[in-house]
């Protein structure tokens, strides 16, 4: 399929061995698109155990796997808390390519230390997360949509939220938070943007089978003394019984719903947020 051709996408945390930000990438390259791929430097501490197991390389093996599929990829290690990295990372991402027709703000914070009652919650838990879930995804929005308006070629801007984004739960203040702010975000982002030809719109998924590291899920396995492996698989059988459609997401479904909100069909579509939960909420 060459439904994307000539387009050039930046997607933001997309070093992931299961995550949706690779499944994103090799999803719009195989559509045609040149693709930039960001994430942060991350120690083994702060990986899933299979990306450790496995010496997974990140956004460069991500890179490797865009190539293959014929289309040029830009691997960039850009922390989101520095506004001037998101400055520098969408500044290169248009000097190499000549242009930016895409940008999918998918990174997030690493979820559990926020699993506490709002009463509990540090300042500095509740900083990180506004800071990665929310500020970053309005400044790259911002770098991103100046660059899409001086180039005069439109534009897709596709924001990850979250279940959480429409009905927050115990132990979730700030991750719903953050995420109801990317609601928001897009709306006003739509509204701004839709006389450059422009787009804002966000995907809110449900559980994915993504293997991303949970910090909560990591003690709590310490805890009973089995493995992170373990312990996860039988959250996602347990959340699997809840979904009307039998299952949680894998990555896929999320990057499927991307890709279409990229494309030129989509072109009449700005403001919205699109569940990926298999029915788990009406919203």
């Amino acid at each position: 399929m060459a439904a994307l051709k000539g387009k050039v996408a930046l997607v933001t945390g997309a070093g992931g061995m299961r995550g949706v930000g690779r499944a994103t990438a090799l999803k719009l390259a195989s559509q045609g698109a040149d693709v930039a791929v960001t994430d942060i430097r991350r120690g083994a501490e702060d990986l899933p155990p299979a990306e450790v197991r496995t010496e997974w390389g990140g956004i460069e093996a991500v890179a490797g796997e865009v190539r293959s599929l014929g289309r040029r990829c830009l691997p960039i290690y850009c922390d989101l808390a520095r506004a001037n990295q998101i400055e520098d990372t969408v500044s290169r991402v248009v000097e190499e390519f000549g242009r930016l027709d895409i940008l999918v703000n998918n990174a997030r914070a690493i979820i559990g230390r926020d699993r506490v009652p709002v009463t509990e919650l540090s300042r500095e838990v509740w900083d990180h997360f506004m800071a990665i879930n929310s500020t970053a995804v309005f400044l790259c929005t911002k770098a991103a949509g100046r660059e899409m308006v001086r180039l005069g070629n439109g534009g897709r801007i596709i924001n990850i939220a979250s279940n959480a984004a429409k009905q927050a739960s115990a132990l979730g203040a700030a991750y719903s938070a953050s995420k109801f702010a990317v609601i928001g975000l897009t709306q006003a982002s739509a509204l701004d943007l839709a006389p450059h030809g422009i787009t804002v719109n966000a995907v809110c998924p449900g559980s994915i089978n993504s293997g991303r590291l949970s910090y909560w899920e990591r003690s709590r396995a310490e805890e009973e003394g089995v493995s992170l492996d373990a312990l996860r698989a039988g959250i996602l059988e347990t959340a699997s019984k809840a979904i009307p459609l039998g299952r949680v997401a894998e990555s896929e479904d999320v990057a499927n719903m991307v890709a279409f909100l990229a494309s030129e069909d989509a072109g009449y579509i700005t403001g919205q947020a699109y569940n990926v939960n298999g029915g788990l909420l009406f919203h």
